[in-house]
């Protein structure tokens, strides 16, 4: 089965298949012959997709269970050993299953784009300098000086930046086009979403989000960390996606940290009910739910998730301009503060990083008095090497 997985579950090669061109049959072709023991699976797995490409959108269930049918009669026409016809008769089901809700990139046009971008986005720096950008569908660079900012986004297309400064929507531009807000490294951000949907977004972090929300879903993807007060919508859930996990919410208060350089992506519910899977397709992609006051901790290495109760106050507080900590290791508070200050702390000894303290940081303070409080509360000396770099002994 995992022969066949390595296809099926593959976006890449999902969109060759349902949408072939010049650059993918290339990779493709060049694939084979590199692996010409693959190519079977690769067209036992292209021919599965191809069937369920060749379907019209909205058939009714008694179709699909033909199509299914077809499918394994042709699969059990080609193959002889029992374990093999199993296995691609799941995947064959398992695709069956993605065309029936939408899913498998039948209807591209109305897929939203935002985990791809997502995945290319990840790739690169946050911009130097310590101003945020608003990247606008145009292209257009909105710069914003401000160390905290607010991003309003308005149900006619108009965006209210910092409460007072007004972009109106161009003529001719996409309703729904794509929006990034980037908030390097020392800032902070906040964005009223179209929909009323608030997000507030920590240093180092980026926001990818439509200028209006269209079809089903309320979708948008984040690097880094965002704290989401969704506004209420049952019949168009919202949904966060990361490049390894996807949060879906109806109306709630969660905190999603996913930056690239963490092993671990967190999760904290505030309030209301939200549902976790990992992104792209998977036999195992079984959808965990959190209730309020849980953290759901992934760990991109190994794919598992943990989940445990903690108090929601020190997982959320930052968006509130202060950080609660109880029973915390030194370390985790010091790539904090790095993260929104634009600073370096080391330790003389690296040991001291495992030090567990308790207490508030109120970050909207001079970053020198409150590496002096956090080094008082440790018992440690703060030294100041210059205006970027300290250390703690």
């Amino acid at each position: 089965m995992d022969d066949y997985s390595r296809y099926i579950e593959d976006k890449l090669f999902i969109r060759w298949v349902f949408h072939p061109t010049p650059e993918n049959d290339a990779y493709w072709e060049k694939y084979l012959q590199d692996h010409p023991s693959e190519k079977h699976t690769v067209n036992s797995s292209r021919t599965i997709l191809s069937q369920l490409k060749s379907k019209k959108d909205g058939e009714e269930e008694p179709e699909l269970y033909e199509l299914y049918a077809s499918i394994i009669h042709q699969i059990d026409q080609r193959k002889q050993s029992k374990k093999i016809w199993l296995d691609v008769a799941k995947y064959a089901a398992v695709a069956l299953v993605f065309l029936s809700v939408g899913i498998i990139w039948k209807n591209i046009g109305n897929r939203s784009v935002l985990p791809e971008l997502t995945e290319q986005f990840v790739q690169q720096t946050i911009p130097a300098g310590n101003e945020t950008h608003l990247i606008l569908p145009d292209g257009k660079n909105i710069v914003i000086a401000e160390k905290e900012s607010s991003v309003q986004m308005q149900k006619e297309g108009d965006i209210i930046i910092n409460k007072k400064d007004t972009i109106h929507r161009q003529a001719g531009l996409a309703a729904n086009g794509i929006n990034q807000l980037i908030v390097p490294f020392g800032r902070n951000s906040s964005v009223r979403l179209p929909d009323g949907t608030m997000a507030w977004l920590n240093a180092g972090s980026r926001l990818i989000y439509p200028a209006r929300f269209e079809g089903k879903l309320r979708e948008v993807s984040l690097i880094g960390e965002g704290y989401f007060e969704v506004a209420h919508n049952p019949e168009m859930p919202f949904i966060v996606t990361t490049t390894d996990l996807r949060i879906k919410a109806l109306g709630t208060s969660f905190n999603v940290s996913a930056y690239p350089a963490d092993q671990i992506i967190e999760v904290v519910l505030a309030e209301g009910k939200v549902g976790l899977s990992k992104t792209g397709f998977s036999l195992q992609n079984k959808q965990q739910i959190l209730v309020p006051d849980q953290l759901a901790a992934f760990n991109r290495e190994t794919g598992h998730t943990a989940v445990k109760n903690v108090n929601v106050e020190n997982y959320i507080s930052w968006h509130k301009g202060y950080l609660s900590i109880e029973s915390t290791d030194l370390n985790r508070i010091v790539v904090k503060l790095e993260r929104y200050y634009n600073i370096e702390i080391d330790f003389q000894d690296p040991l001291t990083g495992s030090k567990i303290i308790s207490g508030k940081i109120v970050l909207k303070k001079e970053k020198d008095k409150v590496l002096t409080v956090l080094a008082s509360t440790a018992a440690l000396e703060l030294i100041k090497i210059n205006e970027q770099k300290y250390v703690l002994k």
